[in-house]
């Protein structure tokens, strides 16, 4: 894995957008046969062999040395999948990610101290609200409240991420993360999901497919990303994530973008690129929680 640190944080930060949306179509085809909660144990319970299979040797001496911040990384993921998945059982791709962005947002306004980190937040809100079209009469209230749940969760999960990433080398702290979330989510929904799976052992491709876009990938680039990124950067280069989204919906599920929807992409993407300039020229952000 010492050739993905090598890889500059805002790329592995693209790449985990890329991966998570192309993942997350996966998901939604899969809702029908599993439901939400069992699609996101079978995301959790996949991607975890898979990134345990990577790091195995160093997994027992990392859970003896951050056993909380393991423990909190994988009840945070849990519940932030979980509001993210239901959200995605009600509402469009693009809605969702727009409305689940507002935590990273947010986070990144209340940690930034430079004038134009404030700037670019500023930007890239104006691009969410253009994509979230909260007066829309047809909307699912519960979707959305859904993914405000989502993009809280998605915040606590920057802040415990990044503090694990500082303790543990590599991703070795996901997988035991994502290990927690797999048996905390097993007793609920695992033996009926896996039974359906047992069933129909056709949905395994897609289902992998899904653990590996939507879970394993992304958690694990946006994880090595946040050890060399600072918070506001971070929240302000994830403003990508709802464009991307947008994009995967109209190919990949037949949604169809607004004029006002594409306006929004242009501001967005100004925004991360800007963000992005800085990051690359390394300035000094908010000091990194510790």
């Amino acid at each position: 894995m010492g050739a993905l640190e090598r890889i500059p944080a805002p790329a592995l930060l693209i790449g985990a957008i890329i991966s998570l949306q192309v993942g997350s179509a996966f998901a939604i085809t899969l809702f029908p046969h599993f439901g939400p909660a069992g699609t996101m144990f079978l995301r959790m319970a996949f991607g975890a062999l898979l990134l345990v299979g990577i790091y195995r040797a160093a997994l027992l001496g990392a859970a003896r040395k951050q056993p909380m911040g393991v423990v909190i990384l994988g009840l945070t993921m849990t519940v932030q999948s979980a509001c993210f998945y239901e959200a995605l059982d009600r509402i469009p791709l693009g809605l969702a990610v727009a409305i689940e962005f507002l935590g990273p947002l947010g986070l990144a306004l209340v940690t930034s101290r430079r004038p134009m980190d404030a700037a670019f937040v500023v930007i890239a809100t104006v691009g969410v609200l253009l994509l979230t079209p909260l007066g829309g009469g047809d909307l699912d209230p519960v979707g959305m409240a859904w993914a405000g749940g989502a993009g809280l969760g998605w915040a606590c999960f920057i802040v415990a991420s990044k503090r694990l990433g500082k303790a543990l080398d590599g991703g070795v702290g996901l997988a035991l993360a994502m290990s927690v979330s797999a048996l905390v989510l097993m007793p609920f929904v695992g033996p009926q999901t896996l039974a359906i799976l047992s069933d129909d052992l056709a949905l395994l491709v897609p289902v992998l497919a899904m653990a590996l876009f939507s879970g394993a990938v992304p958690f694990l680039f946006e994880f090595l990303a946040l050890k060399r990124m600072t918070m506001t950067t971070f929240g302000v280069l994830i403003a990508i994530e709802p464009v991307i989204a947008a994009l995967v919906g109209v190919i990949a599920l037949g949604d169809i973008l607004t004029t006002r929807a594409w306006i929004a992409v242009a501001i967005i993407t100004a925004a991360a690129l800007g963000a992005a300039v800085l990051e690359n020229r390394g300035r000094q952000g908010t000091p990194p929680i510790s």
